[in-house]
């Protein structure tokens, strides 16, 4: 009888916790770039704004943002800096053919795409690492936000970014999500 019971209450659990996660999930894509209150033509605007293209010898914050996505996605593109140097061609080429891309060992459209789709879900208060590490350059190079880069989802970064969506017309909520990615790495008017 005990057994039974076991085995009921582990099947509770068991669906309990799979109906919050798919409830999180939900929250999760929902809540990221609050697209809600993002009209049509600033999502189509962003969508339609090609992606920057880079190689060998370039210098720029989108590269070393590339390159901390790239090492979040388990390749090592060496030195942390925005230079497209050649390790971080290997990388990129590593990541093209793990992800059956043309190996063009370019940061091309095709690239920014799957590690934005692989990335990206949301970030937000409370996220560490790479990624964060990622917005905060961005943020930091494209809008002179003075952000200290330590991975860490703070206020300051929270606030920037619910700047820079204001700045992009996307629904302010503080969460970097794919639009907000997009629309940053996109942006190429400011001073370098």
């Amino acid at each position: 009888m005990s057994g039974t019971i076991t085995t009921r209450i582990t099947a509770l659990l068991a669906a309990a916790l799979l109906a919050t996660a798919a409830a999180l999930t939900g929250a999760s894509a929902a809540s990221a770039d609050d697209l809600a209150a993002t009209s049509d033509d600033t999502l189509a605007e962003i969508e339609a704004t090609p992606w920057p293209e880079y190689s060998m010898g370039d210098v720029d914050a989108d590269i070393l943002a590339a390159k901390l996505l790239i090492t979040e996605q388990g390749f090592d593109p060496g030195a942390e800096d925005a230079e497209f140097d050649g390790e971080f061609r290997a990388a990129v080429l590593d990541y093209q053919a793990a992800n059956d891309l043309e190996d063009s060992g370019t940061l091309n459209a095709e690239t920014w795409l799957l590690l934005r789709e692989q990335t990206f879900g949301e970030y937000g208060p409370g996220s560490r690492g790479n990624v964060v590490r990622a917005v905060q350059h961005l943020i930091n190079a494209k809008f002179e936000a003075h952000l200290g880069v330590d991975g860490i989802y703070g206020p300051d970064t929270e606030d920037a970014v619910r700047w820079v969506q204001d700045f992009f017309g996307i629904g302010v909520d503080g969460i970097t999500g794919e639009y907000t990615f997009r629309a940053l790495v996109t942006y190429q008017d400011y001073d370098r």
